[in-house]
């Protein structure tokens, strides 16, 4: 990007929730339980998987949700509420100001 063309204008919260408004939860890998949270024109817009705890006997932790594949975030209690989660960080990502560098 060149200089006269100045810095990128973040997405309006309208535009963002407009975009995200058809998303929905895609069972990826039924064996991991991993899913991905897909708008309706199929972009992916980050990953639920189960988290997993050390020292508990089932492991079990709840949802963790991402724009990134990883059980290191916080859980949630289910996966809907961690497919929520996924959905605001994509929209403070997407109406973000840009940063300079």
């Amino acid at each position: 990007m060149t200089e006269a063309a100045g810095p990128k204008r973040p997405m309006s919260q309208k535009k963002a929730r407009e975009f995200v408004d058809d998303a929905r939860l895609v069972l990826r890998d039924a064996e991991t339980r991993h899913y991905e949270v897909v708008t309706g024109d199929g972009t992916v817009l980050g990953h639920v998987e189960p988290a997993y705890k050390a020292g508990r006997r089932s492991g079990w932790n709840g949802w963790a949700a991402g724009s990134t594949p990883s059980s290191a975030r916080p859980a949630q209690p289910t996966r809907d509420q961690a497919g929520v989660e996924v959905l605001r960080q994509w929209i403070a990502m997407a109406t973000a100001k840009p940063r300079s560098l």
